[in-house]
């Protein structure tokens, strides 16, 4: 046995071999759900504006009045929040701008040292120096934090 940490793979992903019973129930619910929250949408909408024609027809008994008042009083709540998170997202927006300007107007930083930079990332700075010249590498970064270069061929042009 060793002592090594057990390494999981990176990015986590699911696969369709290895998806859980209960996702796959509640995408079917879900997605059930939704369906009937559009049928009870689209039955509403049918009601408001071709119940009159239906009723005539004798396909259903439609209230066939048409409550604009009533509609629009009913969804003013939702209006007044939508309203709120738009303000909200404005201001916001106002706040993220002034200190984008405000960091504009900031120095730049001095860069790092070619030896604060290899100690950061766990490498002499012989090597980091190297590696700069190569002009293809691949980075392994390694569970303990520490990157190791590998050298690759340039794919012809």
């Amino acid at each position: 046995m060793t002592d090594r940490p057990l390494v999981k793979a990176w990015p986590p992903l699911i696969v369709a071999s290895s998806k859980p019973s209960w996702v796959k129930v509640r995408d079917v619910a879900l997605t059930g759900l939704m369906w009937l929250l559009f049928a009870i949408m689209l039955e509403t909408e049918f009601e408001m504006f071709f119940g009159r024609n239906l009723a005539r027809l004798g396909l259903s008994d439609f209230d066939s009045d048409w409550r604009w008042r009533e509609f629009f009083h009913a969804l003013r709540p939702f209006v007044e929040v939508a309203v709120v998170l738009v303000t909200l997202l404005l201001v916001a927006g106002m706040f993220t701008l002034r200190r984008v300007a405000r960091g504009r107007l900031l120095p730049q930083p001095a860069p790092l040292t070619v030896g604060e930079e290899a100690r950061r990332v766990g490498m002499a700075e012989a090597e980091l120096i190297a590696a700069r010249e190569l002009r293809v590498v691949v980075v392994h970064i390694e569970p303990d934090g520490k990157h190791r270069i590998e050298p690759r061929q340039a794919a012809p042009p």
